[in-house]
This record gives structure tokens, C-alpha cells and sequence, in this order.
């Protein structure tokens, strides 16, 4: 197949992204698919030289590199003469324009295929906000949660009072998060309550889009599940000496341990896997997917998020998942193209 690999993008998970797309072209590849690879952020100017291009997913892109690329280059990269020809466009792009339907209406315009959901599950998924309110209608647990406005933080700051009313509400425990970044952008855990520690978490989420969430925190085990097709693979655990999950965690090889599959109770394994097929299914999601949790000391789990184009690098969960079924990376990823 003539296959087009989209990396790297306008969002803060640029250098993840380009990790996962040079993973995913260098794998199709070494199965005798003809691969390019493209940077959306160049516009019709960002192909890539695979054989010197070097990803380094445990750097973040800085505010003034991203500030530099604009929305419009991705409608170049579509409309470019290197899309010409290609049987399906392999998406390893990750969050703002990558992952939230945007360059998935590009390409559906243009009649170009391409890997994972479409349009409306890809914007839907990628608002928490959204994405919980779609799981609490259809009855999948999920934390409880709060919602402020990041316009009205910048403009008045964040009061004392405003962090004893969420602790009352929520209890000590809170996740801040704003709702359309990945990749734990922007995320802060305050286990403990403190008060200045929410204050500063809610002002780091109103610099990462127009909505907070601020959300119960659940004590327990952190658990992912991928969604293949109809099935789900191998449930994992995820466990840092810190006790949570953050950007250097993810990318930074050694820093978490993986157990798959995790160690429950059949039962309980059987029904974390069953919420994971809901949940990508009341989305609307297509192909692929991962869907984290949230495991309490009495095992009641609470859905987080679904991610519709996870991380394919090499510390990476789907592909963690489809090893443990003994699938390697080079036939998940035609397994991702042929559900697609």
C-alpha cells in the first residue's frame, strides 16, 4: 500500500507525536509498504526524511515554537501533491487539530482515508467535558467533577474561597485538568487538599484552553484498556514511584512499570474490560482506541477518558497490550489500517 503517515502537528504533543509516527512508518515500512511522512505544521513544505529524522518524545515543544505554526498549514498538508496517489493516511497525530476532528473533516472532504474515528467521535472524545457527560447518560462510572471558565480565571485570579468550595464539593482529593489537551497537559493532582496547591493548578489549566475540570480524585490503581475492532486487549496497569502517571512518566523509558496483564479479580477484569467496549462504543469510536481508569481499594472503577489516537512509541500502551497477545508492532499497526 501507498501509505502517508501524518506527524507531529500544532498541539503540545508534537514531539510525541513524531515518536509515534516514526514508530508506526518505520514498522510499515520493514513490511513492504511504501511510507512518506508528513508534518502537518509545514503545510504542502513538511515532508520528512525518515532516514535522518530523529524524535525525541520526552521534550516538550516550547510556547513560542507552537505559537509559530498556524491552523492553515494543515489544509496545505491536505491539499498538497504528496497526498496524491495514497491509499490511506495513517494518523499519529496527537491533541489540538490532530486528535479533535479537525484534519479528520480535512481529509474526509477530500475523500483522502485515514486511521481511527471520524469527525464527530474525535471532537466528542477529546472534550472531557463532553466524553463524561456521554458516560454518566449511559451509566459508566466516572468521577465527579466541577467545571470553571479559564476566561474568568485569567481575568480575576483564583480566591481562597473558591478552592474550599470545590474541596467541600468534591472532597480533599482533586484532579485540575483543562478539557482538550492530552498527554497530561496541563494536569495537576492535589491528593491532599491544599489550598494553594489548587490555586495554582487551576491557574496552570486556564492557560490550556477555555474549560477546567476540576474532578473528585480517586484513590487506587491507575488501569488503561485498548479497544481493537470489537474486542479488548490485555488490561495494564500503570505504577510510578511517584504515584502519578505525568508527561516524563509516559516518555521516559524506565520511570513506570506496566503490568499486563494486571493482577485482578476475574470478575472485576471482566467488567473493567466490558466499560471499556462501552465507553468506546458511546463515543461512536472507530478501529482503535485506549480507555484509562481509575480502580478504588473496593474495585469500583471510574472511567477517565478515551483516547482515539493513542500513543505509539515505544514506551506505548496499545502496543504494550497487543504484545501481550503476541501481536507485534508492524501487524497492530495493519491491523489499525485494515478496522479503519
Amino acid at each position: 500500500m501507498n501509505i502517508a503517515v501524518l506527524m507531529g502537528g500544532i498541539s503540545a504533543e508534537r514531539n510525541v507525536s513524531f515518536a509515534s509516527g516514526k514508530a508506526v512508518a518505520e514498522a510499515l515500512q520493514a513490511r513492504g509498504h511504501k511510507v512518506i511522512a508528513l508534518d502537518p505544521a509545514k503545510g504542502a513544505a513538511g515532508l520528512i526524511d525518515l532516514a535522518t529524522f530523529q524524535a525525541d518524545a520526552g521534550k516538550e515543544p516550547s510556547a513560542e515554537e507552537l505559537a509559530s505554526f498556524s491552523p492553515k498549514s494543515l489544509v496545505e498538508c491536505v491539499q498538497s501533491p504528496h497526498l496524491q496517489g495514497i491509499d490511506t493516511v495513517f494518523l499519529a497525530l496527537h491533541g489540538k487539530y490532530g486528535e479533535d476532528g479537525y484534519i479528520q473533516a480535512l481529509l474526509d472532504m477530500h475523500g483522502i482515508p485515514y486511521t481511527g474515528s471520524r469527525m464527530l467521535s474525535s471532537t466528542i472524545a477529546m472534550s472531557k467535558l463532553a466524553s463524561k457527560r456521554i458516560f454518566q447518560s449511559v451509566g459508566i462510572p466516572t468521577p465527579a467533577f466541577i467545571t470553571l471558565s479559564s476566561a474568568s480565571i485569567r481575568e480575576k485570579g483564583v480566591e481562597y474561597d473558591l478552592a474550599d468550595e470545590l474541596r467541600s464539593e468534591l472532597g480533599e482529593g482533586v484532579v485540575i485538568k483543562p478539557d482538550t489537551e492530552g498527554s497530561t497537559v496541563g494536569i495537576t493532582i492535589v491528593p491532599n487538599g491544599n489550598v494553594d496547591d489548587i490555586k495554582r493548578g487551576i491557574e496552570e489549566a486556564a492557560q490550556w484552553g477555555e474549560i477546567i475540570l476540576v474532578e473528585q480524585f480517586i484513590e487506587g490503581r491507575e488501569l488503561t484498556v485498548a479497544v481493537l475492532g470489537d474486542e479488548s486487549l490485555p488490561i495494564i496497569e500503570i505504577r510510578t514511584d511517584t504515584g502519578f502517571y505525568d508527561y516524563a512518566h509516559k516518555y521516559t523509558k524506565g520511570r513506570t512499570e506496566y503490568i499486563c496483564p494486571a493482577e485482578l479479580p476475574p470478575d472485576v477484569e471482566d467488567f473493567v474490560s466490558q466499560l471499556a467496549l462501552s465507553a468506546h462504543e458511546a463515543l461512536g469510536c472507530k478501529a482503535y482506541s485506549r480507555v484509562d481508569f481509575r480502580l478504588n481499594d473496593e474495585f469500583q472503577a471510574f472511567c477517565l477518558e478515551v483516547n482515539t489516537l493513542p500513543g505509539m512509541t515505544g514506551t506505548s500502551l496499545v502496543p504494550k497490550a497487543a504484545a501481550a497477545l503476541g501481536m507485534d508492532f508492524g501487524e497492530l499497526c495493519e491491523k489499525i489500517i485494515e478496522l479503519s
